[in-house]
């Protein structure tokens, strides 16, 4: 913090030089930063902490003496230009190019050609070098253009494009914590929920294979792709440097997927009519999910309100009640949720027809879902939960209230599974209202999606 007038050391361990620089650049402020470095070692339990003792000269140094070695100057991006004998060639030698160079993720990437990248363009009317947000930990500034470079490399179209501004958009919002998500240990990787029209239009899956692959719905892993290499090549999520995730989750293609607004039984709201957007409306929200879990819910004795309750949704509950100790700590409120849990669209209809409405299955969840003093006890979470200002000995909510429960209708029509995703460190929602083109624009890019993908899929 040199250019602010304090004098300030950073104490940290051994590799994670880089993400203690990408925290100060995030702030504004020079990645070139003073730091003591301390060994791996000295962090462990029972550890000798004489070293710091012994060394305390070098902070004092740090302090006093030390000075930046950065100019200050902004290092431009080059253009490159990548030569081979033929168009394989080429395209090998830029992948090699990007891998060594950190731009890559370990698949192929398209090349961002200036007419690859200007036809993405087409799906947005944001100029493009208008900002969409700093993204964090390295504070890399999104600009359309950059967006648009990420899509073209993940194999996305022009369509999508309103959608991956949407969703960097909320991630980049400050309550997110963009940089507590990029830089932790744990493997949490953003969830990306797409409510409204556009989920079909641009052929989002809702349905069967939900989160996996599908060449009827290609937009799911081009956006979640792209999302990655924005995190990465813009905010500097670099692993083993920028992001300590001990294990990397699902980040390849992170999860992003349509809500299926067309299973829900009447008088469920769609998520971004509950999220505070009018009925209909294009919406993206996004939370960091640390984990997903299939729950077989087949019976044959749920056929009455009492017997989906005891069947299914006690089921459900006990899955959401696994000791995460990420839902327990910091702060809580309207934005706050524990996780997102989706049901199938055959799920709903049973619970409709045997009375349950989304309230009732959201209150009955969340009280079923308490976390018992006595498994806190068991797994040492008792200091979390008192910190955090839990009443003792009482269980304990994943949520302050019901309503902040996330249930989303997704996955095909069958009953016989439900899913659980639940959150990382930094585990607020975040929702966007997607902005699309003019009307002429959009409506030609869906009729060129239409003549080269082939009609759109039912169901």
């Amino acid at each position: 913090m040199e250019k602010a007038g304090i004098p300030t050391v950073s104490i940290t361990r051994k590799g994670f030089e880089a993400v203690v620089g990408n925290a100060f650049a995030g702030l504004g402020f020079s990645s070139d930063a003073a730091q003591y470095v301390l060994p791996m070692e000295t962090f462990l339990v029972g550890s000798d902490l004489a070293p710091v003792a012994a060394n305390m000269g070098k902070i004092i140094d740090g302090l006093t003496s030390w000075e930046s070695r950065a100019d200050g100057r902004a290092r431009p991006v080059p253009r490159l230009r990548i030569e081979g004998g033929d168009y394989r060639d080429a395209f090998q030698n830029m992948n090699l190019e990007f891998l060594r160079n950190g731009w890559g993720d370990g698949l192929p990437l398209l090349p961002p050609t200036e007419t690859a990248v200007k036809w993405i363009l087409a799906g947005t009317d944001l100029p493009p070098d208008a900002i969409v947000g700093a993204v964090l930990p390295r504070g890399g500034i999104a600009t359309t253009e950059s967006l648009a470079v990420c899509l073209a490399m993940a194999g996305g179209r022009p369509e999508y494009m309103p959608v991956l501004v949407a969703a960097v958009q909320a991630m980049t919002q400050s309550a997110w914590n963009l940089q507590h998500m990029s830089a932790t240990t744990c493997s949490v990787y953003p969830a990306v929920i797409v409510s409204g029209p556009i989920a079909r239009q641009i052929r989002l899956n809702s349905g069967y294979g939900l989160l996996g692959p599908s060449s009827r719905h290609p937009a799911g892993a081009s956006i979640g792709r792209a999302i990655r290499l924005v995190l990465q090549d813009i905010g500097g999520a670099t692993p083993g440097s920028g992001t300590m995730a001990t294990f990397g989750g699902m980040r390849y293609t992170n999860a992003v997927f349509a809500e299926d607004e067309e299973g829900l039984p009447r008088g469920w709201r769609p998520l971004g009519a509950e999220r505070g957007f009018t009925g209909g409306s294009d919406v993206v929200t996004v939370l960091p999910a640390a984990s997903a879990t299939n729950i077989v819910l087949s019976s044959a004795d749920a056929t009455t309100r009492e017997g989906v309750a005891n069947q299914y949704l006690r089921r459900i509950a006990a899955f959401m009640r696994t000791p995460n100790k990420n839902a327990y700590s910091g702060p809580r409120g309207k934005d706050m949720t524990a996780g997102v849990v989706l049901l199938g669209r055959g799920f709903v209809k049973e619970l409709a027809v045997t009375g349950w409405r989304k309230d009732d299955v959201k209150a009955f969840l969340w009280e079923q879902s308490k976390l018992p003093w006595s498994v806190a006890e068991a797994t040492g979470l008792t200091g979390q939960m008192t910190a955090s200002g839990f009443p003792e000995r009482e269980p304990v909510p994943l949520t302050s209230r019901p309503e902040e429960l996330m249930i989303v209708v997704a996955g095909g029509e069958q009953s016989g599974h439900a899913y659980w995703m639940q959150v990382g460190p930094a585990w607020a929602a975040s929702s966007k209202g997607v902005h699309l083109p003019a009307r002429a624009t959009w409506n030609r890019l869906l009729e060129l999606a239409e003549k080269e993908l082939g009609p759109m899929p039912v169901g």
